[in-house]
């Protein structure tokens, strides 16, 4: 024990006495310590006398050269140790931080793209960085909108309305309607459907808020054909339950088809063409950080090459 003149206030510790008690600890010598942190021999000795001062405690024997560290120095260095690895754990943070600015990645995607669509996304993502945490909102088109432009989520996937002027789309992508039957219909033996083979076959069909019910109800119209609608439902993937119990044929975006598959049903091709667009979306004034461009790059390079054929792979 250092003897300290009564009611002398003890200086303060350093980062840097620490390291120079830890390089001594882990080289056995000063020469050695003062190598290891690329400074002087007598300033690795000047710091350890501070520490010493400063802890009031002994901390090595010295014998000439030779130092042996006491048993307080012992103790000590378990603690040291346990400090150090708490900075290594900052450090490594520090890089997560810096490669992903955010813990967790919030995602918005409307019911027809949030079954295998986003799934493709999420899993590149997840490869390319693994420690993004995600959390996947399942909305309306309108209201993703309209979140993603209050900044609620960092990405979002939906069908745009003309006037959305309040988010930054990074990526838009077209794909075709396709037509969902019974395997034991007739017509399954087709490879394309053309809507005037469906005058009298009952549809299923999405409500009127869905943004493919206009364009259906166009093509119809077109051909001056009434379409026989037997039920309306909210979320595309519910059609193909419905079709696989004989209740009709339905129209329907690829994504949810594809989900939708069993062996009772078939996908077809549906002529004339139906287009539905929809955008990657994100708040306006945003800075795309990595995963967000990465994601970006997965959707234009490696999915946007098979929506033409998304339905009717394996």
């Amino acid at each position: 024990m250092i003897d300290l003149p009564k009611d002398t206030p003890l200086p303060r510790v350093t980062l840097r006495q620490v390291e120079a008690f830890r390089a001594v600890m882990r080289t056995h010598g000063m020469t050695s310590a003062a190598q290891m942190l690329s400074i002087s021999q007598p300033a690795v000795s000047r710091l350890i006398a501070d520490m010493e001062l400063g802890l009031g405690l002994k901390l090595f024997e010295r014998n000439g050269p030779r130092l042996k560290p006491t048993d307080n120095a012992l103790r000590l260095m378990e603690e040291v140790e346990r400090v150090f690895l708490g900075l290594h754990q900052i450090e490594q943070a520090a890089r997560t931080i810096k490669r992903f600015p955010q813990t967790l990645m919030r995602i918005a995607a409307p019911p027809f793209l949030s079954l295998e669509y986003v799934a493709v996304v999420v899993g590149a993502l997840r490869r390319a960085y693994p420690e993004l945490r995600f959390s996947i909102h399942t909305d309306s088109s309108m209201s993703i909108a309209d979140q993603i432009a209050r900044g609620q989520h960092h990405l979002g996937f939906c069908t745009l309305p003309a006037s959305a002027d309040d988010v930054r789309v990074v990526h838009e992508s077209r794909v075709e309607a396709v037509c969902v039957l019974p395997r034991s219909h007739p017509l399954a033996a087709n490879d394309t459907i053309y809507v005037s083979q469906l005058e009298h076959e009952p549809l299923i069909v999405l409500g009127q808020s869905g943004s493919i019910r206009p364009q259906i109800n166009d093509v119809f119209a077109a051909e001056q054909i009434s379409p026989n609608i037997v039920g309306e439902i909210l979320f595309a993937a519910t059609a193909g339950s419905l079709v696989s119990e004989g209740v009709g044929l339905a129209l329907m975006d690829p994504f949810s088809a594809r989900a939708c598959r069993s062996n009772a049903i078939v996908i077809r091709r549906f002529m004339p063409r139906v287009e539905l667009s929809y955008s990657m979306i994100v708040p306006l004034h945003t800075k795309l950080g990595d995963p967000i461009a990465f994601a970006t790059r997965i959707v234009r390079d490696e999915i946007e090459p098979m929506l033409p054929d998304w339905a009717f792979q394996n």
